[in-house]
Order: C-alpha cells, then sequence, then structure tokens
C-alpha cells in the first residue's frame, strides 16, 4: 500500500526539497571539479586506477590531491543529487516523502553548519524542514482521512 499526498501546498514544500537537493548537488559536482582544475591532467597523465589513497597526505601536492578527491568523486554531491531526484519523483507521483527523512537531514546538516558555517551545508536542515513540514501539512490536511491504496497503478 503506498501513501498518497493529499494537498497541493504539502507536495509544493517537498517539490521545493527536492529541487534544492537537486540544484545544490549538481552544483557541487560542476563547480567543485572546476576549482581544481589544475589536478585532472595530472591524474590523467598519471592514470586513473588507484591515483588517489586514503593514506594521510605528507606533503602540499598530496593535500592537495586528497582535497580534490574529496570535493568531487568522494563527496556528498553525488548522493545529494540522487536523494533530491527521488524525491522530485516521489512527490510527482503524489507519493509520501517521510518526515523522518528530513529530520536525518536535520540532524546531519546542523552540526556540518554549524562546524563550518562558510560550507553549502546550511541546505541540508533546509530540505529536511522542508520535507518535514510537507509531511506534516499531508498529515494535517488529511486528518480523519486513511490513506488511499492505488492497486494495480502504473507509473
Amino acid at each position: 500500500m503506498r501513501r498518497i499526498i493529499a494537498d497541493g501546498k504539502s507536495a509544493g514544500l517537498v517539490l521545493a526539497a527536492g529541487w534544492i537537493a537537486i540544484g545544490l548537488g549538481v552544483v557541487h559536482l560542476v563547480v567543485a571539479p572546476l576549482e581544481r582544475g589544475d589536478i585532472w591532467p595530472q591524474v590523467a597523465a598519471e592514470g586513473v586506477w588507484n591515483t588517489f589513497t586514503l593514506d594521510e597526505p605528507v606533503t602540499l601536492g598530496q593535500f592537495v590531491r586528497a582535497e580534490a578527491f574529496w570535493t568531487t568523486f568522494g563527496s556528498w554531491g553525488a548522493p545529494v543529487l540522487v536523494l533530491g531526484c527521488h524525491i522530485l519523483w516521489s512527490a510527482r507521483r503524489r507519493h509520501r516523502v517521510p518526515g523522518w527523512l528530513g529530520w536525518i537531514l536535520i540532524a546531519w546538516g546542523l552540526p556540518l553548519s554549524i562546524l563550518v558555517p562558510a560550507s553549502p551545508g546550511w541546505a541540508f536542515p533546509i530540505i529536511g524542514g522542508l520535507v518535514v513540514l510537507g509531511d506534516g501539512q499531508r498529515g494535517r490536511s488529511s486528518a480523519g482521512h486513511r490513506p488511499t491504496a492505488v492497486a494495480g497503478e502504473k507509473r
């Protein structure tokens, strides 16, 4: 059985959360590699297999290389992009995006925002808050009504 979002306001809040997550993921995946553009030709010249390590950087060059990895392929940009796409996909099909997912984003984003206020980590509590509010709006607007099960519907 799947739950259906009851009204446009809750869907709008959740859609906004999805778009913010998508935008954040795309910007992170596009801008971060450009900021470290000098590293990528070096990586390509050395061969991409096992080019990065998890060893603690000792020299400035190793640090710059590790930073390039952790701000691009090793970053949260791709997972946030995927999460945003799923939130958007769910909301457009009027599926419920559960509030607990938003609470997880808030719990992750608040310490991140406090520890590194200059980072875009502040967007996680915003995304999470929109999901929580959207789920709460859904609950209030459908008070007294049971969630609808749609059997056999294909999308």
